[in-house]
C-alpha cells in the first residue's frame, strides 16, 4: 500500500465504530463505495481513501473549479501510479475493479475564484468551515442501487458537521454519512473543530446544530431557544418540519445591527442552513427576528433554479410573516403591516422591468426587495385565490404539504413554470399557471387591490397603513391565513 501522507497524526477518534442503523433511503444499495476521510490536527488538509465496490466510476468530479488547485496528490493505492486531474475531473479508467485511490487536498483555498458556497469557507477561531467542493472528489452520478459512504477519522476531541444523511449506531450516535443522489455540483459546507454540536428535536425531525467558537462565547441556550422557536413556527404550516434531518451551522462574529446579519441555505447533500450571527445581541432580539423563519421556510420547496429565485424567495418572504403570526411571535395585524410595507418598498424597485429580468439582474443591481416581495405578492394572491375558489378546500399550505409528500427529496432542479404546473396538479386548479402568465413577464408590480378587497384589508388615505376590516367577502380566509390549520392529513 502506498502512503501519501508523510506526517503521523496521534490519537485519532474514528467515526466508524458501532452497528449502523439503516436509515430511509439507505437500504438496498447493491454497490457501496467507501470513503475514509482523515483530517490533520491543524485542519489544513484531508487525506482521503476512496475504495470502489466493483468497477470504479469512469471518473470522479469536484463541485468547484478550484478543486484541482487544492488537490495536492492522488495515486492508485495498489500500484502507486499517480493521477492528474483534468480541471474538475479525475480519470479513473486505470483503477482496477474493487480498487482504491488515495488523495490529499487542502481544505481552504486562498484566493479561490470559483466557489459557489456564498463565501462560507473560513477559519472561525480554532474551527474551520470548508467548501466541500474544494476537497471532495466523488462520482458525478450514482445509479439508484449505488451509494457512497463517508466516514471521518478525526483527532481526539474534534467534531465534524456535514450535510449528508447521517448513519447512526444503536445509541443514536452519528457514525458515518451517505452521500445520496443529489447532483454533484450543488455546493455544500463541512465544519471541523472543537465546536459545540448538539441536536434539536422538532417533532420527529432533527436539527444537527454546530455552534462555532466566538468571543464572546455563544450560549447554547440562546441558540436552542431561538432555533427551536423558529423551527416550530415553520412546523405550523402542515404540522411537521418539512425535512426529517437538517445540518445547521451557526457562525458567530458577524457585524451588523441585527442579530443575524446574514444567512443562507445550501443544497449539496441535503438542504442545510447557515447562520452568521452577532452573538452580542440578547435572546429577546433573536426571538423577534425573522431571518431563521425565512431561511427554514426555504426548505418547503425543492431546489429551484437561480433564474427563478423570485419563487423560492417569494415563498420564504411570504411565510416569514405568516408563520411568525401563527406561532405568536408577532400579531396578525403586525404581520399584515410588515407584508404591506415590504410590498410598497418593492413597488419602487426597477420600474418597467419584468420579474424575470429583475431576478436575472438581482445580484448585479441589488434588486432584492423587488424580487423577494414580487414573489411574495404572487404567493399571497395564490393563497387567496385557492381558498376563495375552492371554499377553503385548498390553500397554499395544503398544496405545499402535497409537494412535501412527493417532491422535496431528489436531485431535480425545478423551473418555476414546471413547479407551478405541479402545484396546479396538486391543487386541481389553474391558479398557479394563471398567475405565472399574468405576472412573471409583466413589467410592473402586481396590483393587490382586488386581493386586499377580497380579504378585507383596508388602507389609510396615504396607502401606508393596512387595517383588518371586521367584515369582508372572504374575511374567514384572511383569518385562516394567519392561523395554523387544524389538520392537513
Amino acid at each position: 500500500m502506498v502512503s501519501i501522507l508523510p506526517r503521523r497524526f496521534p490519537c485519532f477518534t474514528t467515526l466508524v465504530l458501532g452497528l449502523l442503523v439503516t436509515m430511509p433511503g439507505a437500504a438496498g444499495a447493491a454497490s457501496m463505495h467507501r470513503y475514509t476521510i482523515t483530517v490533520d490536527a491543524a485542519i489544513r488538509e484531508v487525506d482521503v481513501r476512496a475504495c470502489f465496490d466493483g468497477a470504479p466510476p469512469r471518473h470522479l468530479a469536484a463541485e468547484s473549479l478550484d478543486a484541482s488547485a487544492a488537490l495536492l496528490e492522488v495515486r492508485i493505492e495498489d500500484t502507486g501510479k499517480r493521477l492528474e486531474p483534468n480541471g474538475p475531473e479525475l480519470d479513473l479508467r486505470s483503477v482496477p475493479a474493487d480498487g482504491c485511490v488515495r488523495y490529499r487536498a487542502s481544505l481552504l483555498m486562498q484566493g479561490g475564484r470559483h466557489q459557489r458556497s456564498s463565501g462560507v469557507a473560513r477559519r472561525v477561531g480554532p474551527d474551520v468551515v470548508t467548501d466541500a467542493g474544494i476537497w471532495l472528489w466523488r462520482p458525478p452520478s450514482l445509479a439508484q442501487d449505488e451509494e457512497v459512504e463517508l466516514r471521518f477519522a478525526l483527532p481526539e476531541g474534534m467534531s465534524v458537521s456535514a450535510p449528508w444523511r447521517p448513519q447512526r449506531d444503536a445509541h443514536g450516535r452519528v457514525e458515518a454519512y451517505r452521500l445520496g443522489h443529489a447532483v454533484y455540483d450543488w455546493p455544500a459546507a463541512v465544519a471541523f473543530g472543537t465546536f459545540q454540536q448538539r441536536e434539536i428535536a422538532v417533532g420527529e425531525a432533527r436539527l444537527r446544530v454546530a455552534v462555532l467558537h466566538g468571543a464572546p462565547r455563544v450560549e447554547w441556550e440562546l441558540v436552542r431557544q431561538w432555533l427551536t422557536r423558529s423551527a416550530e413556527a415553520v412546523s405550523t404550516l402542515y404540522g411537521r418540519f418539512p425535512l426529517d434531518d437538517v445540518q445547521v451551522i451557526v457562525v458567530p462574529g458577524a457585524r451588523g445591527d441585527e442579530p443575524v446579519p446574514s444567512a443562507f441555505v445550501l443544497r449539496g447533500g441535503q438542504p442545510a442552513v447557515y447562520f452568521f450571527i452577532n452573538q452580542r445581541k440578547p435572546l429577546a432580539d433573536y426571538l423577534v427576528d425573522w431571518t431563521a423563519v425565512h431561511e427554514m421556510a426555504h426548505l418547503l420547496l425543492p431546489h429551484v433554479r437561480p433564474e427563478d429565485a423570485w419563487l423560492s424567495e417569494g415563498v420564504a418572504s411570504y411565510y416569514q410573516n405568516v408563520l411568525r403570526a401563527r406561532a405568536g411571535m408577532i400579531s396578525e395585524q403586525e404581520a399584515w403591516q410588515r407584508m404591506h410595507g415590504s410590498f410598497r418598498r418593492a413597488m419602487r424597485g426597477m420600474p418597467g422591468t419584468t420579474l424575470a429580468d429583475a431576478t436575472e439582474r438581482m445580484y448585479r443591481d441589488g434588486a432584492y426587495m423587488r424580487v423577494y416581495w414580487h414573489g411574495a405578492a404572487l404567493m399571497l394572491m395564490a393563497d387567496q385565490r385557492l381558498r376563495a375558489r375552492t371554499r377553503g378546500a385548498q390553500s397554499l399550505d395544503r398544496v405545499l404539504h402535497g409537494l412535501q409528500a412527493c417532491c422535496l427529496d431528489g436531485a431535480q432542479v425545478w423551473q418555476a413554470s414546471v413547479l407551478f404546473d405541479k402545484l396546479d396538479e396538486l391543487s386541481a386548479t389553474n391558479v398557479f399557471s394563471e398567475l405565472y402568465a399574468q405576472h412573471v413577464t409583466a413589467a410592473r408590480f402586481p396590483d393587490l387591490t382586488e386581493t386586499y378587497d377580497e380579504l378585507g384589508l383596508g388602507l389609510n388615505a396615504s396607502g401606508e397603513i393596512v387595517s383588518v376590516l371586521p367584515r369582508a367577502a372572504h374575511s374567514d380566509d384572511r383569518d385562516a391565513i394567519m392561523r395554523a390549520p387544524a389538520s392537513l392529513r
